[in-house]
């Protein structure tokens, strides 16, 4: 690792060590991520919004190059990957494959939403449809329609409801091909129970493709793009009892298409940003890992991955993070199987303090 990094991993490191107003800065190891390499899907996808289920990681659908032409080279698969045995199983199949949905975990039922379903026009048709399948079901049901038909969005969880942010809806009647869709600012949240969708305030931005990140009472936007514009570096913080949005400090780089999550130990959490893509310089694939503390304020470049890859699905579970799936190159192409799994290593006691 460069000099540079690792004194920003020791800066980055240092604001995890700070109680509420102040506190010694601490030295770390030089390479304290450590990458593993797991058992891969059954079934390769891409443009996928995993979500962690009953300490299960859990996979509904997604797009792949590797699957027909003729389906869409859309999945409808459910799998799941139970980190005790480190096996993959299958779950009950969705009505029809689907990708750019949203999965979410309330209770005891998991609740997909929206994303790209095929038409007779196409394959690129955004949904309103809202399915549900509860645990020990064999089938997924369907639920009432979302306010409009809404992809590339992204979700929370807060205070029992499911919180729709962003994405990309149908600009007019026409509804099959990607370009036949704008990108919006919406805030919708769903009352599970009464299976009712309601509008709050728009969110902070026009954009799709970014990534959403829930702790305590506060809930997380990063990144993400405008139709026809660059990645973002923009941040934004929910205040669930407020309902407010509140500018953040901005990413070191602009992501998007990327994955977001918690890692390590309670009280001392990094919100980490992981891969995606980038239309800069002819376009390609993002390798880099950039953190910040969760009360902190600095965004810094601290690792990369072993595989970059961009419409991945990353969840936090037990301190770590598991990159899923994603494409090693930009569109639909080599998509791949890949699991990964991130760990913080502990910081050595006798690491020497610094001054902040």
């Amino acid at each position: 690792m460069k000099p540079r990094r690792l004194r920003g991993l020791q800066a980055l490191w240092a604001g995890l060590a700070l109680s509420c107003s102040q506190a010694q800065a601490s030295t770390v190891e030089a390479n304290p991520l450590r990458w593993e390499t797991l058992a891969p899907m059954p079934i390769g996808v891409q443009e996928i919004y995993p979500v962690v289920h009953g300490s299960r990681l859990i996979v509904a659908g997604g797009l792949s190059s590797e699957l027909p032409a003729e389906q869409g080279h859309l999945s409808n698969a459910l799998q799941i990957y139970d980190p005790s045995s480190g096996r993959w199983s299958l779950g009950p199949a969705l009505p029809e494959g689907r990708h750019h949905a949203q999965l979410l975990s309330l209770g005891k039922s998991l609740y997909l939403i929206g994303g790209f379903v095929r038409c007779d026009s196409g394959d690129w048709c955004a949904s309103r449809e809202v399915l549900r399948l509860d645990d020990g079901s064999a089938r997924w049901q369907r639920l009432g329609a979302l306010p409009q038909a809404l992809t590339e969005s992204t979700a929370f969880v807060k205070q029992g409801q499911i919180h729709l942010v962003s994405g990309r809806s149908p600009r007019g009647e026409a509804n099959a091909q990607w370009g036949d869709h704008r990108d919006v600012a919406w805030h919708w949240v769903y009352e599970a129970q009464r299976d009712r969708w309601h509008a709050l305030a728009d969110g902070p931005e026009i954009k799709s493709s970014a990534a959403a990140l829930a702790a305590g009472e506060q809930a997380w936007l990063i990144g993400g793009r405008q139709y026809n514009g660059a990645n973002l570096r923009s941040v934004h913080r929910f205040d669930a009892v407020t309902g407010r949005w509140q500018a953040e400090a901005p990413l070191a780089f602009a992501q998007a298409a990327h994955g977001v999550g918690l890692l390590g130990r309670p009280g001392q959490e990094l919100i980490c940003s992981i891969g995606g893509e980038t239309a800069d310089n002819g376009g390609g694939m993002l390798s880099q890992v950039q953190c910040r503390a969760l009360g902190g304020d600095r965004w810094q470049v601290i690792g990369e991955m072993p595989e970059p890859r961009h419409g991945l699905g990353v969840l936090s579970l037990n301190g770590q993070l598991y990159a899923i799936g994603g494409a090693r190159q930009p569109g639909l192409t080599q998509t791949s199987p890949r699991l990964d799994r991130l760990s913080l290593q502990a910081r050595p006691e006798n690491a020497e303090a610094v001054p902040q």
